[in-house]
């Protein structure tokens, strides 16, 4: 009943040998490296070597798609990307410092309809880059694919910042213009109910007075700042826009950015489809 257990234990053994014995003569090296194998030992390498190669194939399999969709790579993958495909590494820097800079400009908006600008402006950026490449009759058909294949990683890397920042606390914090220009209003309200209030006062404190009258007409908070509660009231209401964006609303341009967004992304795996061999 051993029989069967020990013959398993004496192959591991062998095959472990034999796997030393390789390691070793790889490590001398030599032209003769593999015609001193016996058929065994070249069955094993040649079984270890496609192994090696499936595994890598995977890998950058992996990797690529990662790319593509916008995602973050890992340490490890990082380490192996910058050893095997020095070209590709330099790309997904630039990528991720692109990345990162779009992330400091959403942090610094000041409102959400901020944010859904800078959003369009980044989508309009990459459409005109990406017709400019397409309508490039000097550009090759090879080195078009591959410069509409980064944009897209470009444009994929800024959506997936984007999305992420949306759903941050420090995005859900962010007034609307509509809310911001409500607590302008808010507060000049409260700056010509108090000047009322010390008005009126005023009024008060003359009328119980023991001075002579003397025919004149005292008009409350008369003088050079008697309008600046008004003044800022109405600068309230009028909350200032940029031109380009004058008149729409939160909701409308959220949905123009996501436009934006899908438009280009239909564009360049149109073409990629397309001309892609």
């Amino acid at each position: 009943m051993m029989l069967p257990i020990v013959g398993s234990i004496r192959n591991t053994v062998k095959l472990a040998e034999m796997d030393s014995k390789w390691q070793q003569k790889k490590k001398n090296g030599g032209k003769a490296l593999k015609a001193e194998m016996s058929p065994q030992e070249r069955q094993i390498q040649q079984y270890k070597e496609d192994l090696e190669k499936m595994r890598e194939g995977r890998q950058m399999s992996d990797i690529d798609a990662k790319l593509k969709s916008g995602g973050t790579l890992t340490p490890e993958e990082i380490t192996y990307l910058q050893r095997n495909c020095p070209e590709k590494y330099k790309e997904y820097v630039e990528i991720k410092n692109e990345r990162e800079a779009y992330k400091r400009q959403m942090e610094s908006c000041k409102t959400k309809e901020d944010v859904e600008k800078l959003k369009m402006n980044k989508m309009s950026s990459f459409l005109a880059e990406a017709k400019s490449v397409m309508n490039n009759p000097n550009i090759p058909k090879g080195k078009k694919l591959g410069l509409m294949e980064k944009i897209l990683r470009r444009v994929m890397g800024m959506e997936k910042e984007y999305v992420k920042f949306v759903n941050s606390g420090q995005y859900q914090s962010l007034p609307t213009q509509e809310e911001l220009a409500e607590e302008e209003k808010r507060k000049a309200e409260q700056s010509e109910a108090a000047a009322e209030g010390l008005g009126e006062a005023a009024e008060d404190y003359d009328n119980s007075s023991e001075l002579p009258e003397t025919g004149q007409e005292v008009v409350p908070g008369e003088g050079a700042n008697a309008d600046e509660p008004g003044n800022e009231k109405n600068q309230a209401e009028n909350f200032p826009r940029t031109k380009e964006y004058e008149g729409y609303t939160f909701s409308e341009l959220k949905q123009a950015s996501d436009t934006a967004f899908h438009e280009i992304e239909t564009e360049l795996k149109g073409y990629l489809k397309a001309y892609r061999p």
